[in-house]
This record gives structure tokens, C-alpha cells and sequence, in this order.
């Protein structure tokens, strides 16, 4: 199927560029999910925001094949301290032994570290804040 095929069946579909949202992805619920760990990466967007970026694969019934993307921040001076702590938290729960010395280069030897821990199953904890944010935690799996 070409562009103007595609473009349109889509208008064929219903869609109303006018109200329609663009994407049909659409947030987890807030809650607790079974997750597998299944890639994690070091990012940079054009502001220069960085982030660590851990990709979960949630295995409940009716969100299978989904996936969460939750990311650590490293630019803000604000949260620097509690990122910092909560990189280290996550490596110990994922059994990731991390020195200082793997944030040296982080996109390198911190994101190196993590691979090794990719497949790991974990509860992901999901839940929104009062400005719209999602915020996730990851904690040792335990099955429902």
C-alpha cells in the first residue's frame, strides 16, 4: 500500500484530523504490573535532556505485548540526587553491582551494566500526578 492508499483508508476509517488524536497509544492505568525488563538504553534529545531508559514488557492478561518506557533524568539539578539514588536502587534490586566510576560514561558503561539484567522479571508500580505526569517504580516481583 502506497502513501495515498493509506492516507486514504485512514479518512475512509473515520478519522478527523480536526479532533482525532494522532496516536492511538494510550497510557497504562495507575497500578501494579508484572514486567520483564527487555532493554535499556542511554538517551539524548535535542535540548540536551539525557536519560536513562529502561524498556518493560508487561505480562498481565489484557496488556500483553505492551510496553512501558520508564526513564530516569539526568539534566535537572533538581532531582540529580534522588536519580542518582534511584539508579543504584534499581541495580540492586536487578542484582547489577554499579561503582561510581559507571556513571563516568554513562551511556557506555551504566546502560553495559544494565544489559545484564535485561529478561528480569519485576512489579512495575504505575501512578499519575497531580500535574498529569506518570511516574513508575520498579520493586522485586512478586506474583499475584
Amino acid at each position: 500500500m502506497n502513501l495515498k492508499e493509506m492516507a486514504a483508508q485512514i479518512l475512509a476509517e473515520g478519522f478527523n484530523p480536526e479532533t482525532d488524536p494522532v496516536s492511538d497509544f494510550d497510557n497504562l492505568p495507575d497500578g501494579e504490573y508484572d514486567a520483564m525488563l527487555t532493554d535499556v538504553q542511554w538517551r539524548t534529545n535535542d535540548k540536551g535532556t539525557e536519560w536513562l531508559n529502561f524498556e518493560l514488557e508487561i505480562l498481565n492478561d489484557g496488556y500483553e505485548n505492551r510496553k512501558y518506557f520508564g526513564g530516569i533524568f539526568f539534566s535537572s539539578e533538581k532531582m540529580l540526587n534522588q536519580n542518582i539514588k534511584r539508579t543504584f536502587k534499581y541495580a540492586a534490586l536487578l542484582g547489577v553491582e554499579l561503582t561510581p566510576d559507571d556513571l563516568d560514561q554513562p551511556e557506555l558503561t551504566l546502560v553495559e551494566a544494565f544489559k545484564h539484567a535485561l529478561g528480569q522479571q519485576l512489579t512495575l508500580t504505575l501512578k499519575t500526578s497531580k500535574s498529569g505526569f506518570q511516574n513508575f517504580d520498579l520493586s522485586e516481583f512478586t506474583p499475584f
